[in-house]
């Protein structure tokens, strides 16, 4: 899981929009969104990813956590011709991720 990914669950279980979590901490929407959509978190401000952080009340060492346990997966990870077609038509079915994600990650999220 992305660094990404893992604030843009956090936000939500906050039960936050993205918008309604930037006006919380007092940053404009297009910033945050850029961070999470575009994967420049780690390019980011540090008094931003500081906002952020505290906004969902974690450290940034939980935050750098998770980038290095991401790098690690990714390092050692090894899909079947199942699992690259599956992810393959999950990234082209758009409409279909959100309901895919609640089915498959609300475990991992609890």
């Amino acid at each position: 899981m992305t660094r990404e990914i893992y604030l843009k669950n956090l936000i939500k279980n906050n039960g936050f929009t993205i918008k309604e979590f930037a006006q919380n901490i007092d940053m404009p929407y297009s910033t945050l969104l850029t961070m999470l959509n575009e994967g420049k978190i780690g390019n980011a401000a540090v008094d931003n990813v500081i906002k952020i952080c505290k906004g969902l009340d974690i450290t940034i060492q939980d935050l750098q956590s998770i980038q290095e346990l991401h790098h690690l997966d990714a390092e050692h990870l090894v899909l079947t011709e199942h699992e690259k077609k599956l992810i393959t038509n999950y990234r082209k079915k758009t409409e279909l991720q959100q309901a895919v994600d609640i089915l498959l990650l609300s475990d991992y999220e609890s």
